[in-house]
């Protein structure tokens, strides 16, 4: 008998779901969870586009910013772009670069080294540009708390535009703009843009503002809005959709080239390609090499150049890949001697500083408890955090700011820097964090081992109509996650292990006279193969595949049971269990 190896968290069964045009049952009941209540909601959302967008003049000091960058233009100033050396940090520059090359201006570009100078602003840096000839300095997705910084460029003869979607901490800079949503005196209606969102809408209404066009704003927007997790939802979500839109049909040589490496299907992008396949890329450069390789395949107009390019960024991700391998497998045997739920802290000063914050991630979803992982680099320790739901990461920095020399982020993910003398007080401190924090007594804490289940249906709905219908409610991200299903009705064909090293779990399975296939990613060696015959229920999602040129479906699977031991065994109709798994063994809910 095999039992689930996750908890799976059911939802409520809904009886009398809201109709809404074009979908069926399955789907209304999942829509009417999400909170739609009728037609005219639901149609804003899924046709998210052009008209989603608010105007930039509501964010403060976007009128004042455009304004100085026209003055620049105008004059024939030189202007710089500086920016971080994340996959939304870096799509930003790409933004501001192509927008300011539309519009007559070939702009400086900067992105610190994350070895060498860490993130954000640095009086090196701004000495350089300023020898260079730059009067104007813009930044990408940080700036908000590099005060002293500011003063320097300012002594330097430079105006700064700071443009940035992290928490402010204390006073604002005295830039002669500050761009961000996050400001306390910020009105502007969706506070939830990246880097590359705000970098896209300043940009796209500079270019509109002067009458050019160009192209391939929204695709690389794109690639950073999801990079950095927004919520699919509001401006995240039109951007999106814009970009998605755009990269299909992208003549960029650099943007085709990524592309042809990391989208399942080139010519239709989407937004899991985005997520698991070009960021990472991206992210790769900027966490083990130099940012600027990256940035330069994203503004690559040359097809020849594109793909040497693209070769040597795939070199990096392969690199970026082992070293994440390593130190995960390090780290685990670190948390391991953490207990509990609350907080972590761990160091290996023989990681590189880059991929702190991939081990950082993939403990606090292995976990569900904050992590801080750290680094050396000279005397100093560079770290990464990332936190669950109900751990606001930027919040908890802020709380432990005394001890650190830099910090910033945001709900879910954050950076810091300290002197290597002062770890032991950090983790000290870090550890002793209450969860949730901010400590909040009508909240419970995430817990590891979770599994929540988005919709409960009979395998008889599995089919090329549902798949369709979930598709139109894509893209998926925060806040609007793809839907996660618990599927019952389905026999046993055949299982057996794929992968080189049996780490994979392939299912065929059988639904009336039809086979349906299941892919189990990263089932543990010692879980199970179902025996051929038996009734399973799984839990996973419905993507579309291809086999021998042919498109099928198949259930990318996140756990499975024996029917007999499943958590769906109280919802199936009282009738004899053989009749009723094999002809409609629970209704959608």
């Amino acid at each position: 008998m095999i039992a689930p190896r996750l908890e799976w968290l059911l939802p409520e069964p809904l009886l009398d779901p809201p109709a809404f045009a074009g979908f069926g049952r399955p789907v209304a009941t999942l829509l009417a969870r999400r909170g739609f209540g009728d037609e005219a909601a639901l149609h804003a959302f899924l046709e998210a586009g052009e008209s989603s967008l608010h105007d930039v003049s509501l964010m403060a000091d976007a009128d004042v910013a455009l304004a100085r960058i026209e003055r620049a233009l105008d004059a024939g100033e030189r202007i710089a772009i500086w920016g971080d050396y994340d996959a939304d940090g870096m799509t930003a520059v790409a933004v501001w670069a192509i927008a300011l090359r539309a519009v007559g201006a070939e702009a400086a570009r900067h992105v610190p080294s994350r070895l060498a100078d860490g993130y954000g602003l640095s009086r090196s840096g701004l000495e350089q540009l300023a020898a260079a000839g730059v009067g104007l300095v813009i930044t990408c997705d940080c700036g908000i708390v590099s005060v002293e910084e500011v003063e320097v460029a300012r002594q330097l003869g430079m105006d700064v535009i700071v443009t940035d979607h992290h928490l402010p901490s204390g006073a604002l800079p005295r830039a002669l703009a500050v761009v961000d949503p996050q400001r306390p005196d910020c009105e502007y209606p969706d506070p939830d843009l990246t880097g590359a969102g705000i970098a896209y809408k300043m940009a796209a209404a500079l270019v509109a503002g002067r009458g050019a066009v160009v192209a391939d704003l929204a695709g690389i927007a794109a690639i950073g809005t999801i990079a950095d997790m927004a919520p699919m939802t509001g401006e995240s979500r039109a951007i999106v959709r814009l970009g998605l839109d755009e990269l299909a049909r992208s003549q960029r040589a650099g943007l085709r080239a990524l592309l042809a490496r990391a989208a399942e299907q080139p010519q239709r992008p989407t937004a899991r390609d985005l997520a698991f396949g070009v960021a990472p890329r991206i992210n790769a450069a900027g966490r083990i090499d130099d940012a600027e390789l990256a940035i330069s395949l994203l503004l690559e107009e040359d097809p020849v150049a594109a793909e040497r390019i693209a070769d040597e960024l795939e070199e990096v991700h392969r690199r970026r890949r082992d070293l994440t391998v390593a130190a995960v497998e390090v780290a685990n045997r670190l948390a391991a001697g953490n207990p509990g739920s609350g907080p972590i802290a761990i160091r290996d000063d023989e990681w590189a500083p880059g991929i702190v914050g991939l081990v950082a991630g993939r403990l606090a979803d292995s976990l569900a408890r904050p992590v801080a992982v750290a680094a050396r680099v000279g005397e100093e320790l560079r770290g990464s955090v990332r936190g669950p739901r109900d751990f606001h990461v930027a919040a908890a920095l802020e709380a432990c700011a005394a001890l650190l020399s830099k910090r910033g982020g945001h709900a879910g993910a954050g950076g810091f820097s300290l002197p290597a003398s002062g770890w032991n007080a950090f983790a000290a401190a870090w550890t002793q964090l209450p969860r949730p924090y901010p400590p909040d007594p009508n909240r419970n804490p995430e817990r590891a081992g979770l599994l929540a289940v988005d919709l409960v249906l009979p395998a008889a709905h599995l089919g090329w109509t549902l798949a369709d219908e979930i598709d139109r409610l894509a893209p998926f991200g925060p806040a609007h996650v793809e839907p996660i299903l618990a599927v019952t009705g389905l026999q046993v064909v055949e299982a057996r292990r794929v992968g080189g090293a049996g780490e994979h779990l392939m299912i065929r399975l059988r639904r009336g006279a039809e086979t349906f296939d299941a892919i189990a990613f990263g089932t543990p060696l010692d879980r199970p193969t179902p025996e051929p015959e038996t009734w399973l229920d799984l839990v996973g999602t419905l993507e579309r595949d291809e086999f021998q040129g042919e498109p099928r479906l198949r259930l990318r699977t996140l756990d499975y049971a024996d029917a007999a031991s499943s958590p769906l065994a109280a919802r199936r109709l009282a009738t004899p269990p053989t009749v009723a798994i094999a002809v409609d063994p629970v209704a959608v809910g």
